[in-house]
């Protein structure tokens, strides 16, 4: 498997005759590279495969300070019926939003319907453009509680820390990596898949669980910006809902009280009916 970030996707614009805003890096497995494209609708931005939060100096002119980026989330329970397989994927990462960036350094689990009645999960992290790369060490269940960090280490330009760990089981995962991050925004996500080329039907996760208020972890649904360390809200923020060119496919929820945690409630594949509004 490997993930891409985006590049100007001309079809999409074309299709939702929308104005392009921003775009995002998209998870990717198997084979392809892929591009995201988003409508901004007052704080809230509208994606091809991702829906969540982001969070940047500025959403409108960021700036890269973006050195931190913390959170926390219930591995999801995927269903389904029949034979067709469905993906989808929790994460957090920095990087990747903004229209021509093209770095993302992130790490999260993944939660994919096989088909057949099975399911599979695992762990990962990556730095685009390169492959992702599977967690070996760590047992993935749905129900249980993982908390990652990314943070640039201080006093360098392109030393990384990922974390990842698995509070429920105790596996923990930390890598040390050099890379060159645009370091203009944080996210966390829900997101679907490219599989085969081909963005995946995004599979039934229910409703995912992010940030400290669902988790108990304290400090995750948080970044440090520009030497500021706090919740997504404390910063320029904007929440993004998982469409296809006629449909909603998985929305957040609003932000909690202190800012930090939100839901992602899932609402049809990509062949459901619910119309944009």
């Amino acid at each position: 498997m490997n993930k891409k970030a985006l590049v100007l996707s001309i079809v999409v614009v074309a299709l939702l005759q929308l104005s392009m805003v921003s775009a995002a890096g998209w998870h990717v497995q198997n084979t392809l590279n892929g591009t995201a494209n988003y409508e901004k609708v007052s704080q809230n931005v509208e994606s091809l495969n991702w829906a969540g939060y982001v969070a940047s100096s500025n959403m409108s002119n960021p700036s890269p300070v973006v050195t931190s980026v913390a959170g926390s989330w219930i591995v999801q329970n995927v269903t389904g019926s029949g034979n067709k397989a469905t993906y989808s994927s929790q994460w957090i990462g920095i990087g990747g939003f903004f229209s021509g960036d093209s770095s993302l350094i992130q790490t999260g689990t993944e939660s994919d319907y096989n088909g057949g009645g099975s399911a599979s999960y695992s762990a990962w992290w990556e730095l685009l453009p390169a492959a992702e790369t599977t967690i070996t060490n760590m047992t993935v269940v749905p129900g249980n509680v993982m908390q990652a960090h990314i943070f640039i280490v201080p006093g360098t330009s392109a030393l990384w820390n990922i974390y990842l760990n698995d509070t429920t089981n105790g596996e923990s995962f930390h890598n040390q990596v050099t890379y060159s991050s645009s370091m203009l925004s944080a996210e966390w996500i829900e997101e679907r898949p490219t599989v085969n080329g081909h963005l995946s039907t995004l599979a039934d996760f229910g409703t995912a669980y992010f940030g400290q208020d669902f988790t108990g972890i304290t400090g995750t649904g948080y970044a440090t910006i520009n030497g500021t360390t706090g919740p997504i809200a404390s910063f320029s923020w904007e929440s993004i809902t998982m469409v296809t060119y006629s449909s909603i496919l998985a929305q957040p929820g609003a932000l909690s009280s202190d800012g930090s945690s939100f839901t992602v409630t899932y609402v049809a594949s990509s062949h459901g009916s619910k119309k944009v509004k």
